[in-house]
């Protein structure tokens, strides 16, 4: 019930990494859901490739069997979302040239962000 509150009606589940459950809305076409671009970046960036297609709406994230996430995978979530932010806030002065560098900036972000949690520290 928690789950279809947060996404706001029937849930789909995804695997994309095994210890994390995205929920997404289940009819996203009759909805007209909007593109969660931080879902989009989160997915591509634990696949390691782009994701050929959109995830719309609230997107909640879950372990397995909808238990609760590794403080290591929110503390992912939660960069990859703020560098998402940073971007399209930097978008309002300085707009992408088109799509596909707007999906390539926005997948280099969050490939930093997520990258810079894990590196070593001096």
């Amino acid at each position: 019930m928690l789950i279809r509150a947060g996404v706001g009606g029937s849930a789909d589940a995804g695997v994309y990494l095994c210890r994390a459950v995205l929920h997404v809305h289940g009819i996203v076409q009759g909805e007209r859901l909007p593109l969660n671009l931080s879902a989009w970046v989160l997915v591509s960036v634990w696949r390691g490739f782009e994701l050929p297609y959109g995830l719309h709406g609230t997107v909640m994230v879950t372990g397995p069997r909808s238990e609760a996430l590794d403080a290591d995978l929110v503390a992912e979530i939660q960069a990859v979302s703020v560098a998402v932010a940073e971007v399209r806030a930097e978008w309002q002065d300085r707009p992408p040239v088109g799509e596909n560098a707007a999906r390539a900036e926005l997948l280099a972000a969050g490939r930093h962000a997520r990258n810079a949690l894990h590196a070593p520290t001096a």
